[in-house]
Formats: C-alpha cells, structure tokens, sequence
C-alpha cells in the first residue's frame, strides 16, 4: 500500500494532484489545515495538507467494477473550492447537530420574543391571567387568544376590583370549555350502544365499570357489557368481577359475527357498553381491528379516553391516530394523579370535541363526574382541585 502526503494552497488543488499521480481509486485517509513553519507562517494564509492511500492488490478489481460507476472516492464536488478541509463523518454529524440545537433556541428566543412582546399590550389583570394558563401548561398561542379577549372585556384602566376582574377572566375562560356532554340514553326500544376507546394503560375498563355501576344503582337503568379486549385474560376477569358484582349480563367477542349477535342479545336492555383493548396508536392492525367492529357495530357514541397525565402533544398524536376510528366525546382519566390541567384545555380548544367525563381515582363507583365549565375553569388556572 502507498501512503502519500499532498500540501497545496487550496483544498482543490491538493485533490488534483492526488488523483493525478495517486489514480481515482486513491482514499483520503486524512485532511488538515496547516501553516509554513517559522516566521513566514505567520503572514501567509493556511495550506492544506491531505494524506492519501493506495493498494495496489485492488487496482485491477476496481478497474472491473468502474465500468458500471460514475463516481470514485476521489470525485471533486463542485463546492469543493469553498471547503477549507475535509471533515470526518463524525466531526460533520456533531456540527450538524450542533446547528439543529442552536436553530432550536433561536425558535424558541424568537417564540419567547414575540410572547413578550404580544404580552406589552395586555393590562395588568390580563397579563395574570395569562402567567397563570401558562403556569397550567396552556399553550402559548392559546394562552394568548383567551387573554386578548378578556383584555377586550375589562375597562382601559387597570384600577378594577380583584374579585370582580376574576369572574370576568373565569366567565371568559367558560366559553371557551362549555362544550360538556356525557352518555344520553335514548328514548325508543333499541339500546344505546357506546363505545370506550383508547391506548393502554388509561383505565378504560374502570372507567366502564364506574359508569355501569352508576346507571345501574343510581338511575335504576339496564346495563349490559361486551368485551373485545381478548388480548388481555386480566382485562376480561375484571370486568367479568364487576359484572358478577353488580349483576349485569356480559359476553366476550371474538369475531364480527359474534359482535353481531351480542348487540342483538342486548336490545332489551338500555344502554351496552363495549370494552375494547387498548392498542399503541401507532398499530395499524389493531386500529384495523377496531374500525372493523365499529363498522359492525354502529354505535351511537364512540368516547376516547385519555390521561390526563399525557403532554399535550401526545395527546393530539394519539387523537390523531384514533380520529380514523371516530369519535364523538372524550374521558379523562388519573385527574388524581397530576399537577397541571391545562392539557385539557389544549385539547378541547384544538379538537373542539366535547368531554363526557373526568376520573379522580380507582375507587367504583365514586370516583368519576360529569365536570361543569365553571369547575374546568378553576383547574385550568390552578385554582381547583379534584373532587
């Protein structure tokens, strides 16, 4: 093998001259900047310095294989001329990621600038307002909206009574979350057939198990329950344990035509809920799976539960996923368990779909309510707490 150094004023013209003694299938093994030695360094620009390899052994090798290529080690790139030196893979993927970080913080200086700046034309009462949402991880840009429009509901002038400007700020806030709609039941012969939806984990086996229990002891209703959760044996024994308890008739589905008659076998009763297995958003086969059912099925109301534990985003990553199955109202889960609730508040304002019920607990049949605006109000400014 030959190693040969090539010392040249330009990254170019070192590259010229190995590829010309050296041949194309020569590699650069190495690439530097460099300056004379002595005094003379000082006052001359930089020469670069490229160290160069070739093996004989592979020379009639890649001969054979440069009939089918158009391009060698060795291949000048246009810009070349506005290189100062090679760079090694690795060097190039940390200053990559280097300029992706330091990209990030100028959106994230430019978003906190324009933040300050919007913020300059709110009164003292707004600006509150607004610190307290986002304290409650709402959404800048969402913050913002509902702030500018209880700046246009109080007086110019910031001398107002403190109680008086809070019930303006929670009325405002109400409109923007008055969208609360929980199970209806029908008034005719056939049941209402109401689908629970969601990712794993959220707890919506519980969650139909607080409900059932509700309807069945404190509004005297008839209540049947239909699993297709048969990923899960522990999934179907404890609902099959809170069926047992509260006396209610329930069936595990294992195919369409099965879904079908369950359906039927229930219409005597007033409303059926159907305890579907919970599934990644990102399995598209078990979304397939769902879709189907619900296809079979035709439920009155879908409802998609979530954590309230879940960044906004992810939210919307997983209602994104799910909106292909369809869905009607949402439930949210583990109030108990988290400190903020301005998640909530994101998601309804982005989706515009209405929330049924919250969760505060484990315990069935208490922990679950029908939420008021005026209560999601407190919360989303961290005023409240979970009942």
């Amino acid at each position: 093998m030959k190693i040969k150094r090539y010392v040249a004023s330009d990254y170019l013209t070192a590259l010229r001259q190995a590829k010309s003694e050296m041949g194309q299938d020569a590699i650069i093994l190495h690439s530097r900047q460099i300056r004379r030695k002595g005094i003379i360094g000082w006052f001359t620009p930089p020469q670069i310095e490229i160290t160069v390899a070739m093996d004989d052994t592979l020379q009639v090798h890649t001969d054979r294989v440069r009939k089918n290529q158009d391009t060698s080690f060795l291949t000048i790139p246009k810009n070349a001329q506005q290189l100062p030196f090679a760079m090694d893979n690795g060097r190039e993927i940390e200053l990559i990621e280097e300029i992706r970080h330091m990209n990030q913080l100028m959106k994230e200086m430019q978003a906190k600038l324009h933040e300050v700046q919007s913020i300059k034309g709110l009164s003292q009462t707004a600006q509150k307002f607004y610190q307290s949402l986002i304290q409650n991880r709402v959404k800048p840009e969402i913050a913002m909206h509902i702030a500018a429009s209880i700046q246009n509901r109080l007086p110019q002038e910031d001398c107002v009574d403190p109680k008086w400007a809070n019930e303006v700020c929670l009325h405002t806030l109400r409109e923007y979350i008055k969208d609360i709609s929980p199970i209806y039941l029908n008034y005719g012969s056939r049941a209402r057939l109401v689908f629970v939806i969601g990712p794993t984990g959220v707890g919506k086996t519980t969650t139909i198990a607080k409900l059932a229990a509700n309807m069945t002891f404190l509004e005297s209703k008839k209540v049947a329950l239909i699993t297709l959760d048969t990923y899960r044996i522990a999934a179907t024994d404890q609902l099959r344990t809170f069926a047992d308890i509260m006396d209610i008739p329930m069936s595990v589905v294992f195919s369409d035509l099965e879904m079908k008659e369950a359906v039927e076998k229930y219409q005597d009763r007033n409303i059926i809920f159907v305890d579907t297995a919970g599934c990644s958003p990102f399995n598209q086969e078990q979304l397939g799976d769902l879709e189907r059912y619900v296809k079979i099925a035709q439920p009155d109301d879908i409802i998609l539960v979530l954590s309230v534990t879940t960044d906004s985003d992810d939210l919307m990553n997983i209602y994104n996923h799910f909106k292909r199955v369809g869905v009607d109202k949402i439930i949210f889960t583990k109030l108990d368990e988290a400190t903020t609730y301005g998640q909530m508040l994101n998601f309804a304002y982005e989706t515009r779909k209405p929330i049924a019920y919250l969760t505060t607990g484990q315990n069935v049949p208490k922990d679950i309510q029908v939420p008021d605006s005026a209560y999601l109000a407190r919360l989303f400014l961290g005023e409240g707490v979970f009942k």
